[in-house]
């Protein structure tokens, strides 16, 4: 193999004038050039998208949620569940019930959801920080409105001048005739506005706990248990002990699996996307077929001559092989070169930006090396293939 290669690299190298074969050769690293770049630019792109959605959602999912398999709420049983807190992989839990409520503000109503939070809610999550307007403060009788909630109750302002009430349906009443029977109703004064996702916005409401259980007659009682693990902890570690600890009563969702839907909506556009562009690249690198398949015809002198001088035709097609590996290698190494540069610039100074109105000024990548070699795995499968065919023409 390394006379063909030998030779190979004398035709890349050749310092001839420019011909037809050395300009379409030139034409096929740019093509993989300008492939492997955009296709690394993509995944970074795609990457970093994803972090940042997550971020958003850890303003309002914790690292593991805690919910029952059949029925909606169960039993806070705090001789037990008080025992996370003394965990060392744990940093914090906190108690959440969630009921359907009636909210009315000056003449505007609405149907939302009141997610009744402990003193450690802020702790869990990063909801405090997703508060933009006011303060987050959920103790009675203060609360937190999503944004969405707020705009259809017609509410921009927050404080103690502002009051909200709030109707809880009554578990015990079953007759319906007497509507002003039927419902618990309290007011509350909407402290602060937070902006997390549009679905949460338009439907949540943050109030205290133990005032939303006596409101909805169910003391003691939660829709979830949510749990913040401390830095460095491995993920499927916890995640296997608190499912031991809860039983097969429960599901201990990831902060992934909670909002399972949604992400695998983005991989499936994320894997769409590499799909396209690798089709894209595949279409591109046709003129190395080209080119190979010219520099065949152009050599045609050298190969008989080579082939008098006893070298089989075997390796003589290594040689053309050889050839476009060559030709493949410098197109992916400049382009992963010139892609990751591109992820570099654009992550530290934000060349592309995403315009007024957005959470962030500048369009977020993230480069992951197992991109890079998945790239590169791709141009070379591509590339070995195209040179296999071209090589079996000589």
């Amino acid at each position: 193999m390394k006379l063909p290669v030998f030779i190979a690299r004398r035709y890349f190298f050749s310092r001839y004038s420019a011909t037809a074969v050395n300009i379409l050769a030139g034409i096929s690293i740019a093509g993989l050039v300008v492939g492997t770049g955009a296709l690394l630019v993509i995944l970074a792109a795609f990457n970093g998208l994803e972090d940042l959605v997550k971020s958003f959602y850890a303003s309002f999912d914790p690292d593991y949620k805690v919910e029952i398999k059949i029925g909606k709420n169960f039993p806070y049983q705090a001789e037990k569940y008080d025992e996370l807190i003394h965990w060392d992989e744990i940093e914090s839990v906190s108690q959440v019930l969630e009921e359907r409520v009636l909210l009315r503000y000056r003449e505007q109503e609405f149907i939302a959801t009141a997610r009744g939070v402990d003193s450690n809610y802020h702790r869990t999550t990063g909801i405090a920080d997703a508060v933009y307007r006011g303060q987050y403060k959920t103790q009675h009788p203060d609360a937190v409105v999503g944004i969405g909630v707020a705009y259809n109750l017609g509410m921009s302002y927050v404080g103690r001048t502002e009051t909200i009430e709030m109707f809880v349906p009554r578990a015990s009443v079953k007759n319906l005739s007497r509507p002003d029977r039927a419902f618990h109703q309290d007011i509350v004064f909407p402290a602060g506005l937070f902006a997390v996702q549009p679905e949460f916005d338009v439907r949540y409401i943050l109030t205290d706990l133990e005032r939303l259980q006596r409101m909805s007659e169910q003391e003691s009682t939660v829709s979830a248990i949510e749990i913040k693990v401390r830095d460095g902890v491995r993920a499927s570690r916890i995640q296997e002990k608190l499912r031991d600890f809860f039983g097969d009563e429960f599901h201990v969702r990831n902060r992934i699996e909670q909002q399972a839907a949604f992400f695998k909506v983005m991989r499936a556009e994320g894997l769409i996307t590499y799909l396209i562009f690798t089709f894209i690249l595949l279409i591109s690198s046709f003129t190395l077929l080209g080119s190979l398949s010219m520099m065949i015809l152009d050599k045609k002198k050298d190969t008989h001559t080579l082939w008098f001088l006893g070298m089989p035709r075997s390796q003589l097609r290594q040689v053309f092989f050889a050839e476009g590996l060559l030709i493949t290698f410098v197109g992916a190494v400049i382009g992963l070169a010139l892609g990751g540069v591109f992820a570099f610039l654009q992550h530290y100074f934000g060349l592309v930006t995403m315009g007024a109105g957005y959470v962030v000024e500048a369009y977020p990548v993230r480069l992951n090396v197992l991109d890079v070699f998945k790239v590169l795995a791709t141009v070379l499968v591509i590339g070995i293939s195209i040179s296999f065919l071209a090589s079996r023409r000589v």
